[in-house]
C-alpha cells in the first residue's frame, strides 16, 4: 500500500517537479553567467570587494524561488485530489490516515529537497570557481533560510488546502506567510546563521501542523 501511495504521489508531482527543477537550474546558470561577465568586464578585485566587504549576495535574485517551488509542488499534489474529491476516497482506504498523509508529505518534501539540493550544488560550484571557500560556504548559509521558506511554503500550502474551514484557512495563511516573510527578509551574508539551530528544531514541528487540518477534512470540518 505504501508503495502505491508513493507511486501515485510521484506521478502527480513529476511534471511540476521537472518544471520547477528546470526553472531553478536556469536561474543558477544565469547567476553563473552574471558573475563570469562581471569578472570579465571588471577587475576581479572589485568583484571580490563587492562580495566580501559590501556583502553583495549574487544569488539574491533567487531568494523567492524555493518558496514558489514549495507552493507549486503542494498545489500540484493536493489541488487535483481536492477538486476531484479523490482525497476523501483515499482517506477511506485500508491504511491509517496519518500513515497515508505522512508518506504523501514526505514524497512532496523529497521533491522539494531534490530541487534545493541541485541549487545548493550549483551555487557551491559557481562560488568556489570565482571566490574563496569561505565565501562559498557563507553563500550557502545565507540561502538556508530561503530553502527553509520553500519547505514552510510547501507544508503551509498543504495545510491551507486541506483545512475545510475558511477562518482557519485565513489563520494558517497568516501564520505561514509571516514565517516565510521572516525567512526571506534578511540581506547580506550569514544574516540568519545564529538562528539556524532553532530553525532545525522548529521545521519538524511545521510538518506536524498539517495533520490536524487533514483530520478535520476527514471528519467533515469537525
Amino acid at each position: 500500500m505504501i508503495r502505491s501511495i508513493l507511486l501515485k504521489e510521484g506521478l502527480k508531482l513529476r511534471w511540476m517537479f521537472l518544471g520547477a527543477l528546470a526553472v531553478n537550474v536556469g536561474f543558477c546558470i544565469k547567476v553563473f553567467l552574471d558573475i563570469r561577465q562581471q569578472m570579465a568586464t571588471e577587475h576581479a578585485q572589485m568583484v571580490w570587494y563587492q562580495a566580501i566587504h559590501l556583502q553583495t549576495v549574487f544569488q539574491y535574485q533567487m531568494r523567492h524561488l524555493p518558496l514558489f517551488t514549495g507552493l507549486a509542488l503542494a498545489a500540484a499534489q493536493f489541488v487535483p485530489e481536492l477538486m476531484g474529491r479523490r482525497m476523501r476516497i483515499a482517506l477511506h482506504l485500508p491504511v491509517a490516515r496519518e500513515t497515508m498523509l505522512g508518506w504523501s508529505l514526505l514524497t512532496g518534501l523529497g521533491h522539494v529537497l531534490v530541487v534545493i539540493g541541485a541549487v545548493a550544488v550549483l551555487t557551491h560550484l559557481t562560488m568556489t570557481r570565482y571566490f574563496p571557500t569561505e565565501v562559498s560556504l557563507s553563500a550557502l548559509e545565507t540561502m538556508v533560510p530561503w530553502y527553509a521558506a520553500g519547505l514552510v511554503g510547501y507544508l503551509g500550502a498543504a495545510a491551507v488546502l486541506l483545512e475545510p474551514k475558511w477562518p482557519r484557512r485565513l489563520a494558517l495563511v497568516l501564520v505561514f506567510g509571516a514565517a516565510a516573510f521572516m525567512l526571506l527578509m534578511g540581506r547580506g551574508y550569514g544574516w540568519f546563521t545564529p538562528a539556524l539551530p532553532w530553525l532545525l528544531v522548529l521545521l519538524p514541528l511545521t510538518l506536524l501542523s498539517v495533520f490536524e487540518p487533514c483530520r478535520r477534512f476527514h471528519q467533515g470540518g469537525a
